[in-house]
């Protein structure tokens, strides 16, 4: 019933890509509409997500010192691997300052010393899921992989640079 993707001229892993994409939409699917509240012994969502963010905001390193790193390696048309290393600088402090902002925020907004925003429902949601956020990964470096590992990954770039 389905035609193969040559008959559309395409190469056989769209196929392969679309269904990928299918079954990712699918799980998501069954996570957004799983119960938000929990019954019976054990943590709370609300919980759950409290140290969700303690922990990645402990594992969450400090943002660069642009300017030192500037010094340290002018941008000259000699040196363009310096070029690369500020933008990347620029990047990642863009990533690191929006996570540090956001994680103390949804602390706050679980005790409720601030309101919980549409975004900080958002990004509670997603950690409660091991997803990564939007809010991450608007700002973020491309990834499919899920929370837990992208923070991982984040940290390994960050000592790479």
């Amino acid at each position: 019933m389905v035609p193969h993707p040559e008959a559309f001229g395409l190469h056989e892993n769209a196929e392969i890509t679309t269904n990928q994409s299918m079954t990712r939409q699918i799980l998501e699917s069954v996570l957004s509409v799983q119960p938000r509240a929990s019954s019976g012994a054990g943590k709370s969502r609300e919980d759950v997500i409290g140290d969700l963010a303690i922990g990645v905001l402990e594992k969450t390193p400090a943002v660069f010192d642009y300017e030192s790193i500037v010094e340290r390696y002018p941008t000259m048309y000699n040196e363009s691997m310096n070029t690369v290393l500020a933008q990347e600088v620029i990047r990642y402090n863009r990533l690191l300052v929006i996570m540090h902002k956001m994680l103390r925020s949804v602390q706050l907004a679980l005790k409720g010393e601030i309101v919980m925003s549409e975004d900080l429902d958002k990004l509670g949601t997603s950690m409660f899921n091991n997803q990564v956020p939007d809010a991450f990964g608007k700002v973020g470096f491309l990834s499919l992989k899920p929370l837990s590992s992208w923070v991982t990954d984040l940290n390994d770039r960050i000592k790479f640079i």
